[in-house]
């Protein structure tokens, strides 16, 4: 198994591990790392798809994090 697939593994472990989450905040700070690091394994595999949707989820969590905070 190569680096590339522990990231990817990764990232997948970190979302399964938000939906476990109740609280709505941990649900995005946790689903936020996990699309970080799909990201980051997306660029390592030149899959434009992956660190594309990815990187659009980041932004969403982001925004309703802050939009949560007013």
């Amino acid at each position: 198994m190569n680096y590339f697939e522990i990231i990817g593994i990764s990232g997948t472990i970190f979302v399964l591990l938000s939906f476990l989450m109740k609280d709505l905040k941990k649900v995005r700070i946790i689903n936020i790392i996990g699309a970080m690091l799909f990201v980051i394994y997306g660029v390592l595999i030149n899959a434009i798809s992956t660190w594309l949707l990815n990187g659009i989820l980041i932004i969403i969590h982001i925004f309703y994090l802050i939009k949560g905070r007013k």
